[in-house]
């Protein structure tokens, strides 16, 4: 379980979604910031619930843009029950500031297909100003 103040979440019915970022010093390289992020998915509704995929956008201060459609998280297709919680943690990586944006992909117990908001991440790299607005 990940221990954080700095978790922003969204619900939708009885699903919540948390998630949390933080700059990944070590894996800073060469002109790329990398950031990590975690998410946290609650099953506080009274029905099992399949988590199928995440897409995720990261838009940079220049305006780049990025878009990941994934199926799954990290290969696994967790099954909820009432009650329970699923963490992930991924990693994005841009060469500037940048946004995080998204949605987790959920089939509640009537097999409909449901698109969550995950929180908006602000990417900030603000241990060097002169790479960020180069």
């Amino acid at each position: 379980m990940y221990v954080s103040q700095d978790f922003d979440t969204a619900q939708s019915g009885g699903i919540v979604i948390s998630a949390y970022n933080e700059l990944l010093q070590e894996k800073v390289a060469g002109d790329e910031f990398c950031w990590g992020f975690y998410l946290r998915i609650e099953n506080n509704s009274e029905n099992k619930i399949s988590l199928l995929g995440r897409n995720i956008s990261i838009t940079d201060m220049k305006g780049r843009s990025v878009s990941l459609n994934c199926d799954g998280f990290g290969g696994q297709l967790p099954e909820l029950e009432p009650g329970e919680v699923f963490e992930f943690e991924d990693y994005a990586t841009s060469k500037t500031s940048a946004i995080l944006c998204g949605s987790c992909k959920i089939e509640d117990s009537s097999h409909k297909i449901i698109n969550i908001d995950i929180p908006v991440l602000s990417l900030i790299a603000n241990d060097n100003k002169q790479r960020i607005f180069n």
